[in-house]
Formats: C-alpha cells, structure tokens, sequence
C-alpha cells in the first residue's frame, strides 16, 4: 500500500529514498546505530544525491560521486605514501573539558604537539601517544578509507556500465505504520494518582503520555522494542 508519496533510487548512496520532484529528499549518506524508540546513532552526510535527478532518470549525480571518489582515492593514496616514508607528525592534545562535549574530546589546537621516530618522550603530562602507535593509527585509518572509497569506485563504475532507466523505477513508498503502544497503569511516588503509560518506556503523566498512541489489545500493538521484547517479529 501507498500513502501516495513516491520513493526512487538516490544515485549516489545507491539508496530507495523518497522523492521530491525528480530528486530524492534531504537524507543521510549512512544510518549508523539508528535504533527504533532509542536515541542512539547518528546520520553522515547530508547525501549530496538530494541534489541530482534519481537514477531513474539522469545518472549525473553518480558520476558526480565517482569523480569525487576517485579524487578522493588519490589523495588517500598519498596520504599513505607520505606515511610511509617515516615523516614528524603534528599531535595534538585533547582540550580540557571537551569530553563531555564530544566522544573522544576536542583537540586543542593551541597546543600542537610534533612527535618524530625514535624521539618518545616515556612520561608526558599532555598524553601523547608513542610515534610508533600514532602511525599505525593514521596508516590504519587511511588503509580503511583507501578499502571504501574503492568499493563506492566499483560501485559507481557499475552502475554506469549497466544503467537504464527501467533498473530503476519510481514506486509508491509504503504507508507509514502508525506506532501503537501496550498500555500500562503507572504509579509513582512523585505524582498522586496513578496514569496510563506504556510498557516499552517510562513517560511522565500529562502530554508526554497522553500524546502517544496504546491499548491494551496486544494483537494491535505495533511498538517495535515491545513485540522484540516478547520474541515477535518487529511488523
């Protein structure tokens, strides 16, 4: 069934996303951890497919990416040339206070570190890696960058090798499932009469739980954490 929104395939994610026009709509490159009823995950991107015809109509937008990815695969590739050659790398140490702010902190560019081969300092107050470690670290995220942009290169290379129009057709998106929780009766402490919540998550008395749909029909449950959690497929 359709809700008579169209979806069509993105053509640089290579993705069914839903259309605006002749265009898909603003997206993310990756979905990363994204789970249901939990704020988890992040979205890259956005995708810059939002900006080109779908494949169903124009490949521009995959050549578009297979340009960028192989300008891309250069520099990676000189990246690790570079690396191999045994150069001073600039570290840099994490800024006070910053790991509450973003996972792993932020740097602090004020205090730039440059650490050279056989050069270790044993015990730094600033937490400097060793040479050897912080190389094997930059050569291992170039050589996992290197791996990615070749197989989005093979990918591209292959959609343009084979494309037509009628590979990729624009369908009708299917119609969103309104997300129906089990009812529960609440009671706490806090609050002096009891509520209806539901049993997927503790939601406050007033709007946060009168806004969510439940009942307590279980065979019209649609809450995807609850049916997990009872052993049933997620629709």
């Amino acid at each position: 069934m359709s809700d008579g929104k169209l979806q069509g395939t993105c053509s640089v994610c290579l993705r069914v996303i839903q259309l605006r026009g002749q265009s898909p709509i603003r997206h993310g490159f990756r979905a990363i951890g994204v789970q249901h009823g939990a704020h988890t995950g992040y979205h890259t991107g956005p995708c810059g497919g939002a900006s080109y015809p779908h494949l169903g109509i124009s490949t521009e937008g995959t050549a578009w990416a297979l340009a960028g990815a192989r300008r891309e695969l250069a520099k990676t590739e000189g990246m690790l040339a570079d690396l191999a050659g045994h150069p001073d790398l600039i570290w840099y140490p994490r800024l006070s206070g910053s790991y509450n702010k973003v996972r792993g902190g932020l740097p602090d560019m004020a205090r730039p570190v440059t650490l050279r081969p056989g050069a270790d300092i044993p015990y730094s107050s600033d937490g400097r890696p060793t040479y050897a470690g912080e190389l094997k670290r930059r050569v291992a995220i170039a050589e996992s960058q290197k791996r990615e942009l070749e197989r989005m290169i093979d990918a591209y290379e292959k959609v343009l090798a084979t494309w037509s129009p009628e590979k990729y057709p624009v369908t009708g998106a299917a119609t969103k499932i309104e997300t129906t929780h089990l009812a529960i009766e609440r009671r706490h402490p806090r609050y002096e009469k009891p509520w209806m919540g539901v049993t997927c998550r503790f939601t406050r008395p007033g709007h946060a739980s009168d806004k969510l749909a439940k009942t307590t029909d279980m065979a019209r449950v649609t809450c995807k954490a609850y049916r997990k959690a009872i052993g049933l497929p997620a629709s």
